[in-house]
This record gives structure tokens, sequence and C-alpha cells, in this order.
């Protein structure tokens, strides 16, 4: 039986409470709200509930993060550093790469093991260890730590060793999920104004593919060397005016940032080029 300081039970991290005492770790729960810790502790057998983080993470024998931004975690740190040396951290909170990176120097420099773990996971996944967690930092320090963190996962990738790439890949994850639940907003809206319902243009959508289309067109507009044009960007920004006029006054979340680009676009001359242009590097402002 391992010990375990987990510090941050919301959702996620309650999530991630519950299955690990389940699997049969003692689990030393705080929160800066106590009464969620409280509540997993009097619910779950293995987990107790501390007053401060640091009393949380004596005697522990791996200590796991998951708040809410870089300053909590910051905070948090600062308060219990002194006490970490010799004790894996693993940090599941989503940051800014940057941020990260920082606080991985300092933490090495203070003697501490550092992992940054972020992971794309709701609170049932990380109770029933499913989903994806990315990893980075030290290759060594991962492979002495890869097998404890499978168990908390359906897949574990690390990443390399630059300390801020999980984070970095965190953020792009979610700006595509983010991004897909305001474009399914759109489709709803011109789905509604058209008299169709909702459940249809979801069945729509499964036959594109998306997914399908990410994985093919998208390898190619990462390499960024062009390709002709199959569809080109005028056409494509006339079709995107139909859609907005479709809507009528009802507002649009996604469409109008790319037709927006789609203009910028045809305003420097590449009305005749591949509508994906508008997934190339822009300008700075």
């Amino acid at each position: 039986m391992t010990t375990v300081a987990f510090l941050g039970t919301g959702l996620l991290g309650a999530g991630f409470v519950r299955g690990l005492a389940r699997r049969g770790h003692a689990v030393r729960a705080w929160n800066r709200t106590g009464s969620k810790a409280s509540a997993l502790a009097a619910s779950e057998p293995g987990v107790s509930a501390w007053a401060t983080a640091a009393e949380a993470v004596r005697g522990a024998d791996r200590v796991h993060l998951c708040l809410s931004d870089d300053d909590a975690v910051d905070g948090v740190l600062a308060g219990i550093v002194a006490t970490l040396a010799g004790i894996p951290v693993i940090d599941h909170t989503t940051a800014l790469p940057e941020r990260v990176a920082a606080r991985a120097a300092r933490l090495v420099a203070a003697g501490v093991d550092y992992l940054p773990a972020p992971v794309f996971m709701g609170p049932a996944n990380a109770e029933a260890a499913t989903g994806l967690m990315v990893v980075s930092g030290p290759k060594a320090l991962f492979d002495a730590h890869e097998a404890w963190l499978a168990t908390m996962t359906g897949k574990v990738w690390y990443l390399g060793d630059a300390a801020g790439l999980a984070a970095a890949n965190k953020l792009f994850g979610n700006a595509m999920l983010l991004s897909m639940v305001g474009a399914l907003a759109d489709v709803f809206q011109l789905a509604r104004n058209a008299g169709v319902p909702e459940a249809d243009a979801v069945t729509l959508l499964g036959a594109l593919n998306p997914a399908g289309w990410i994985a093919a067109r998208g390898a190619r507009l990462a390499e960024a060397t062009g390709h002709p044009a199959s569809f080109t960007l005028e056409m494509a920004r006339k079709d995107l005016r139909l859609m907005q006029e479709a809507a009528g006054d009802r507002p649009l979340m996604v469409l109008p940032g790319i037709a927006a680009a789609m203009d910028e676009r045809i305003a420097a001359g590449q009305a005749d080029a591949d509508y994906t242009v508008i997934a190339g590097r822009r300008p700075a402002r």
C-alpha cells in the first residue's frame, strides 16, 4: 500500500482520490475548501482529510497536485517545499508552459522530483483510471514513475525532457475540444433556423468523420509546404457568408472568427489558395 497526499479535491481531484483509495492506497486529502476533502474522507475508506497541505504531505510516499491554476500551485508548493525532498511530486494542473518550466527549475534546485502530468480525463475517468495522461520532464524521472502513473489512467504519453511540453500539449488538446463545442453550437443554430433536429445534424457530422479529416488534412497542414487548392478560399468564404445569412439574427460563436481570418487572407491576395491557408502562420500584431 502506498500513502499518497492529494492536494486539490475538486471534481477531477476527487475522482483521482476515489480511484486511488479503491485500489487500496491510503490517501491524505487536502483542499482549500476543507469541506470537500472532509466529504471524501467520510464516504471513502482509506481517505483522510487534513487541515493544511503541510500536514497532508507529512509521511506521504507521493504527492499529487490537481489545483485550479499556476498561482494556486505556486502558493501551495511555497508552503511545503521544505518537506518534499525525496518525495515525488506529480502535477496534474492545467497550466502555462512557461510557468511550469520555471516551477520545475525552482523545484529541481530545491532537490524536489517534479513531473508535470496534465490529463485529458473527466472525474469518472480519474476514478476508473481511463483516459490520457501526458507527461514531460527528465526521462529518468519519468521512467522511475511510469508504472505508477499507468495505474491512474488508460494511456500515459511521455512527450520529452522539456518541462513545459506536457502543459503545452494539454492546451492544444483543450483548444480543440473547446473549439469543437463552439463549432457544434454554430451547427445547432443553423439546424434550428432550418427546422432540422439537432440530432440529425449530429448524424451528418458522424458521416463526415471530422476526426478522420484532422488526421489526414492536419498532417499535411503541419508540414506547412502548401498544396494545390481543392476548395478555394474565395468559394469557402462564399459558403461561410451563406451560413451567416442562414443564422439570421442569432449570434454565432466560431464562424465569425473564421470569416475574419478568411477576409484577411483574401485581402492579402490569397483568394485562389486552398481554404485551409487560414491555418497557416499569421503575422504578429
